[in-house]
């Protein structure tokens, strides 16, 4: 996880915002949004606020439960204004299943993010040149994207890992 460098990234961060991105009916594709509630229910949020689509942990760190629309957010982001953002989506980018990658925003058209209205390289242009943010895109390969399907076993695992990497960068920067 260290090879992510989430922790370089969030350097001097002020003002956290987590996106889930996915559609949880299609298995592995909602692991963005798996993530999310997982994050939300580690930090105390009862049921009815991890099914709401902005959460928020405290002033400085929002999650927002995009589905496959992100781009619908924009002005959520606009209004808190972060320091920093991180995106979380499966990703379909020719790796092991449940590989943790950051995904460049300028290699974002190269990778497959398949249950978007727009494209997210179009939705990371818009917020730059919206707002002065840090954005960085985490891609997880899916094992299945399959209709009606649960969260695969191994990207389910990947992601808990993942979620308490990010809880102890958090905890580290914000507590």
């Amino acid at each position: 996880m260290e090879a992510l460098g989430l922790k370089e990234f969030l350097e001097n961060c002020e003002k956290l915002v987590i996106m889930g991105i996915g559609n949880e009916m299609k298995g592995d594709d909602g692991v963005g949004i798996y993530i999310v509630k997982e994050i939300a229910k580690r930090f105390g949020k009862d049921v009815n606020d991890i099914n709401s689509e902005v959460i928020k942990i405290s002033e400085n760190i929002i999650l927002l439960n995009c589905g496959t629309v992100p781009e619908n957010f924009t002005d959520v982001l606009k209004r808190e204004s972060p320091t920093h953002i991180i995106m979380v989506d499966a990703a379909l980018m020719n790796e092991e299943i449940g590989t943790i990658k950051v995904i460049n925003p300028e290699d974002i058209a190269d990778v497959g993010f398949s249950t978007h209205a727009l494209p997210l390289s179009i939705i990371v242009k818009y917020i730059k040149k919206s707002i002065n943010t840090k954005i960085i895109v985490i891609g997880i390969e899916p094992k299945i994207i399959d209709f009606d399907k649960p969260l695969s076993d191994e990207v389910r695992r990947c992601a808990d890992n993942f979620v308490e990497y990010l809880i102890k960068i958090i905890n580290t920067i914000f507590c």
